[in-house]
Parts: C-alpha cells; sequence; structure tokens
C-alpha cells in the first residue's frame, strides 16, 4: 500500500537503500540550484524545519531482481533486512543531500564524533556498508546499467567498484556531479567542525521530504513521464530513453533481447552524453541534436510546432504500436544504432578541431560555422556518417559554404529560404531514396543540387538560381542611403576575415588574428574606418577637399574604407591622420600601426596617402577577391565593380 508522510533523511535512509534507475537521467543540477539548496541550508532557523519537496520511490522486489546480473553485488543487503527502492522523482535534490554529506564527512576522522555519532556509523547509513571483505554495497546510487553510476562511486563517493580499472565515461551529467563535489568541498574549507556539524544536523534531521511510496501495482515508467513537469525539465531526448526502455520491457520477444535491447539503449545513451559534453567549452543541447536526427533520420513536417517530438514520442514510439506489432525490436534498435554513430557525426560538426579529418575539411567546416551553418546540420550529419571519401566530403562543404555566402551574404534572401528541401534531401541521402534523376540519391547528386539551387540556369532569360548579385547591389544602396553601408551589412564580419586569410596565404606566413578573438571584441574594436568617423585632423580636410560632404560619408562606410584589426585600438588614436596610423611611437616608444598588424592593416600600409582614390582601389580590389573567392563575375550582372563603391551610385 502507498505511504506518504513528511521525513527526514535520517528516518528515510532507516534500513532502505535506493537505486536511481537506468531510464532516469543523470544529475542535471548546476550552481544556481546549489546556491539555492545552500542558502536554505544557512537560513534555516534553530526552531524551523524545511520542507525539501516530494520524494517518490517505488518498492524494488528481490524476487523481480534476483536474477538479474546488476543486481548481484546488493542481494546480501535484502537479507540483512533493508528495503529497496526505485527514486522515481525527487532524485536531484537527494543526490545533492548525498554528495553534500559525502563531502561534510570527509572533514572528519573515522571514528571522531559528530551528531552523537561517529563517522564511519552515518557513512554506513547513508553511503556504503560492508560486512568481511567480500560485500559491499552502495546505500545510494544509480543502476548498474545507468552511464553515471561507476562515475559517482569512483570520482564522487571515492570507492572502488567491481569495474574500477576501467576509467568512467565523461558526459554532461557527469560534469555536474563534479562541479557539485568542488562546490561543497570549497564552502566548507571556510568552516570549522563545529560549523559543519551545524550544517549536517539541519541537513539529515531537519530539511524534510514528503516521501512518497507509490503502489507496486503502478508503472514506474509511466509514472516517471507524468511527473517530469516539476522541477528542471526533461528534454525530449530524456523522454526518449525512459520511453525506449520501457518500450523494451512491452516487446514480444525473449527476455534475453529484452535484456540486451536495454543494454543497448543503455550504452547508446551513454555514448550520446558522452560526446554532447565532450567539449567542455562548447556543450551541445539535447533536443537541438534529437531534432536534427529526426529530420535526417525521418521526415521534417513545419506544419506543426514541436513537430519531431510529437512524432518520436507520441506516434511512432508509443506502447501501443509495440503491443500491437507495429513497432519491432529490430526497428528500436536500428534507431538507437543511428543515434549512437550520429551524435558522433554532430559533435564533428561543431567541434571539428578534435577530430581526425584532413586540415582542408576542418577548415571548411569551420568555415561554415563562421558563415552560419543554416539548414545544412541534418546533411551534414548524414555524409559524415555515409561519406569516407574526404574529398568528396569537401566538394560538400565547399558546395555549402558558397550557397549560404551567396544566397544569405550577398542576395539577402530570407533566413529561412531553402530550408524545407536541404531537410529533404538529408533524409533522401541517409535513406537512400530515390533522387529526382531517378537514381540513388548520393552524394554527388546533393552537390550538383546545391549548385544548380545556387546558380540555377545557364540561361540568364531563364534564371532560376537564388544568388542574385542586384539584390545585393540594391541592399548596399539602401544601407549607404541610410548613412550605413557597408559597415552594416550582415556579411561584412565574415568577409574581412576571408580577405584576412587570402592576404595571409599571399604573405605565405603565420596567422595574425583568429576567428575567436575577432568575434569576442566589440565591431567597433575589431573593424576600423581609415577614413575616420570623426575626421577633425586637418590632413583629412585636405585629403578630402573636393568631396562633398554626403559623398564623404559614402566613402567613410565604403568597403575599401573598412579594415580589420589585429587587436583593438585607442579610439582617439583612430581619428588621427593616415599617417599616423600607418606608424607612430607611443608613449613607451615602440612604434605601432597598421605596418605590423593583421594582413588587411599590413595592405593598407602600402598606400602612401588615402583619399577617395584609395578607399575606391583597395575596395575594387577586395571585390575581385570576392567574384574569384566564392565564383561569380559582375559583368553577368551587368554591374560595374565601382558602382558598388563609389558615391555617385546613391539613389534616393
Amino acid at each position: 500500500m502507498a505511504e506518504n508522510k513528511l521525513q527526514s533523511l535520517t528516518e528515510i535512509f532507516n534500513q532502505k537503500f535506493f537505486r536511481i534507475p537506468d531510464y532516469q537521467r543523470g544529475y542535471s543540477w548546476g550552481k544556481d540550484q546549489l546556491d539555492d539548496f545552500w542558502d536554505d541550508l544557512q537560513n534555516l532557523k534553530e526552531d524551523k524545519l524545511h520542507y525539501t519537496g516530494l520524494l517518490t520511490v517505488k518498492p524494488i522486489r528481490k524476487s523481480d531482481i534476483s536474477q538479474l546480473e546488476k543486481w548481484k553485488e546488493d542481494l546480501w543487503l535484502f537479507e540483512k533486512g533493508l528495503n529497496a527502492f526505485y527514486i522515481i522523482d525527487g532524485q536531484q535534490r537527494l543526490t545533492t543531500a548525498i554528495i553534500f554529506i559525502k563531502q561534510l564527512l570527509d572533514y572528519f576522522d573515522k571514528n571522531e564524533g559528530i551528531n552523537f555519532d561517529t563517522k564511519e556509523s552515518w557513512e554506513n547509513k547513508f553511503l556504503y556498508m560492508q560486512f568481511g571483505d567480500f560485500y559491499k554495497s552502495f546505500i545510494f546510487g544509480y543502476e548498474k546499467d545507468n552511464p553515471s553510476d561507476e562515475y559517482f562511486k569512483t570520482n564522487i563517493l571515492g570507492q572502488q567498484s567491481s569495474t574500477a580499472d576501467k576509467v568512467p565515461d565523461q558526459t554532461l551529467y557527469t560534469e555536474n556531479l563534479e562541479f557539485s563535489k568542488i562546490y561543497f568541498t570549497r564552502k566548507f574549507s571556510h568552516l570549522d567542525k563545529v560549523q559543519l556539524e551545524e550544517l549536517f544536523k539541519r541537513l539529515v534531521n531537519r530539511f524534510k521530504f514528503n516521501f512518497y511510496e507509490i503502489d507496486e501495482e503502478l508503472d514506474e515508467f509511466v509514472t516517471f513521464e507524468t511527473m517530469n513537469n516539476r522541477g528542471k525539465s526533461l528534454s525530449k531526448l530524456e523522454l526518449m530513453k525512459n520511453r525506449l526502455i520501457y518500450l523494451s520491457t512491452l516487446l514480444n520477444v525473449d527476455i534475453s533481447l529484452k535484456d540486451r535491447l536495454r543494454k543497448d539503449i543503455n550504452e547508446s545513451w551513454k555514448t550520446i552524453y558522452e560526446y554532447l559534453g565532450k567539449n567542455k567549452d562548447n556543450p551541445l543541447d539535447d533536443d537541438n541534436f534529437l531534432y536534427n536526427h529526426w529530420i535526417m533520420y525521418y521526415k521534417y513536417d513545419r506544419s506543426l510546432a514541436d513537430a519531431y517530438a510529437n512524432y518520436l514520442l507520441h506516434e511512432k514510439f508509443t506502447p501501443k504500436n509495440t503491443l500491437n506489432g507495429d513497432l519491432a525490436f529490430g526497428e528500436i534498435k536500428n534507431y538507437i544504432d543511428s543515434l549512437a554513430i550520429s551524435v558522433k557525426s554532430w559533435f564533428n560538426i561543431f567541434n571539428i578541431q578534435y577530430s581526425t579529418y584532413n586540415d582542408d575539411i576542418k577548415e571548411w567546416v569551420q568555415k561554415l560555422n563562421r558563415l552560419g551553418i543554416g539548414a545544412y546540420p541534418p546533411l551534414l550529419m548524414a555524409a559524415f556518417n555515409k561519406e569516407r571519401d574526404q574529398s568528396k566530403l569537401l566538394l560538400l562543404l565547399k558546395s555549402a559554404e558558397r550557397f549560404q555566402f551567396l544566397v544569405f551574404r550577398l542576395s539577402q534572401r530570407q533566413s529561412n529560404t531553402k530550408n524545407s528541401h536541404l531537410y529533404r534531401l538529408a533524409s533522401m541521402y541517409h535513406n537512400d531514396e530515390i533522387f529526382w534523376g531517378g537514381n540513388v540519391t548520393d552524394i554527388n547528386s546533393i552537390i550538383g543540387d546545391i549548385r544548380w539551387h545556387t546558380d540555377g540556369s545557364k540561361n540568364r532569360d531563364e534564371y532560376t538560381g537564388l544568388f542574385d548579385l542586384n539584390r545585393f547591389s540594391n541592399h548596399i544602396k539602401e544601407l549607404q542611403h541610410n548613412n550605413e553601408g557597408y559597415y552594416s551589412w550582415n556579411g561584412l564580419r565574415y568577409f574581412l576575415y576571408e580577405y584576412e586569410l587570402y592576404l595571409q596565404e599571399c604573405a605565405d606566413n603565420n596567422e595574425k588574428i583568429s576567428w575567436k578573438d575577432f568575434t569576442a571584441r566589440k565591431k567597433e574594436d575589431t573593424i576600423e574606418h581609415i577614413y575616420p568617423q570623426t575626421a577633425t585632423d586637418p590632413v583629412w580636410e585636405r585629403s578630402f577637399e573636393n568631396t562633398e560632404i554626403k559623398d564623404r560619408k559614402f566613402l567613410l562606410h565604403s568597403l575599401g574604407n573598412l579594415v580589420l584589426l589585429a587587436k583593438s585600438k585607442n579610439s582617439s588614436l583612430q581619428n588621427k591622420d593616415f599617417l599616423f596610423k600607418k606608424r607612430h611611437t607611443d608613449k613607451t616608444g615602440h612604434e605601432q600601426g597598421f605596418y605590423n598588424g593583421s594582413y588587411s592593416e599590413i595592405q593598407v600600409s602600402s598606400y602612401n596617402d588615402w583619399t577617395p582614390d584609395e578607399i575606391i582601389d583597395r575596395g575594387t580590389k577586395m571585390l575581385n577577391f570576392m567574384e574569384t573567392r566564392w565564383g561569380f563575375n559582375t559583368l553577368d550582372w551587368n554591374i560595374n565593380k565601382e558602382s558598388l563603391l563609389q558615391p555617385n551610385s546613391v539613389q534616393v
């Protein structure tokens, strides 16, 4: 019969031990939640109790788990008279409490008293219990198949386990466990033992949980999904793990196959969270991965918000489909295998520097990420999964980058242009479907399709491509009319950086500025107007004496007047005359200026003067580079390059 009452941790852990089941997500608390937990402890008045929240558990019958290998080491606890429970809801709070207790007890010696008992006695109650050399079990922890199990035992509780020779896998969840451990260690380091004992008593005696024991007849999988809307919401990826493990219990297959599938699900999710959290500086979002995999594996449907989650959880992977045979063992197995393979490709798309791909692949993936990868991730994931010929992968990456720049940065198309089409390509390619030309979709047909949608037909009278240089020309004219010009063009940063890389390659020299540094600084600190916005120096007046005021504003924001800076400069120096900007001695006696800056600055320093003629000349060189780099010709569009740079192109 269900039990529901308010209890302290001391009461809850009386002759009980707990396991977080394998379908549960891992530890997700971060600094904000830990701060709240700590503040609640600190602010608890002496005569008060603190209501901590609901702790929902389900009894575990020995007869249900006695034949399972993962429970072998813990069966003796049943013989000793302890009752076992699965934690259905409240694991985040309880895990935090156990980490707190472990780190606090580490400040006391084995037989030292704390709250009228020894440290060893409290460890036996909350952490682990041992009899002789052969029996040792953890009072609180994860089920063996859970990816966090080994990490919690070894790195948090500081104990050896039966597989301690294997280094525990790192995931986003284990990172959170480690953060919590360090958090409390730092808090305790400033306290004496009297203060520590007081905190311990508050936690184990005066933090009260609404301890709720659900009926054995209730399905814990369904209960878990129903209760997930409390606290920190579960991601769709976390819900999918629970759902798939649940479905594995409903399949009409041999018990050994059910157990095998359950282990495979856990292994797949272990791999998924390992790669989503592999780069601590760039953790990848759970649901973004699941969404893009859905596009690739199934199909994209933009008619409904959250369509992917609705399809996966309410249409495809459902108990009804499993029980009536519409969802079979093999289909679930293929899906989880695809997730485990695809997450590695997903990681490479956003962290290509850690991959084993050649330098060209790395360079062009990084270019795409700098420019904006748009709707290409599902297609790239499929390509990284399937294609072993890196030369073909490189062609795909170059075609995608060219599409992104010409269609969105030059032609200024809407950001969702051809998204649905690219999503369909990803699904067709992944599933080996028939391409529109009649053959199975391969990487060559994908590349050809992207190029055709970029450039269209060769017949200009029947042009169907998305690239349109007239749109760029009109866009720049509109920006100039608003006194903004190229400085407000959304492709400026990427273009200037690509131009810098081109000049670097021409100089056959090392990098002077990284993209990370370039984008970390404010725009005004990274892109300078050579002819300054505040041109008060008399030299500027002489250089532009034959240029009307309105035309000076045009030239100010013209492409040739903008230079990428290797490092930020004092704003007052940016208004100095050109010769000073090229080279001057600072207050410390060191020479500074364009002459030893970025390769773009060095190019500017090659000019003897800076007048409207130099601005147009440099701008023309930059447009020539643009034509060559992205493969188009302004003359094909009856556009003169100078019309994109000269003041007389302004149209009111």
